[in-house]
């Protein structure tokens, strides 16, 4: 049932730029923050349940299938130069330098 109401939230210590999935097992995934950690949370609580660290950050959007019956998740990491010049304005404001990697790799997790 769809009550409207905020059920939990997460603060990220860097923008969130990438998209999120959510599975009917009860999982959300989310990556794009300059982090470059791909984070499964619990649906219910809130709660990390695990995070990897990526080449880059998660630019795609995550995709979640089933093979003989065990379920994985795949995602795409791999900002390219349109990030790096986001966050160089977001540093110009700050007063910061962040490094931005490059490159392009699809991560496959299988889940329990």
């Amino acid at each position: 049932m769809n009550t409207g109401q905020k059920v939990w939230t997460h603060q990220f210590k860097w923008h969130l730029w990438g998209p999120m999935l959510t599975t009917g097992g009860g999982l959300v995934f989310a990556g794009g923050t300059n982090d470059r950690n791909f984070r499964a949370f619990d649906a219910k609580s809130g709660k990390v349940l695990w995070e990897f660290k990526t080449n880059s950050g998660v630019t795609g959007v995550p995709s979640s299938f089933a093979i003989d019956g065990k379920q994985y998740v795949a995602v795409q990491s791999g900002w390219g130069v349109d990030a790096q010049r986001m966050q160089a304005r977001i540093d110009a404001h700050l007063g910061t330098k962040t490094d931005v990697p490059q490159g392009g790799v699809i991560w496959v997790f299988a889940l329990d």
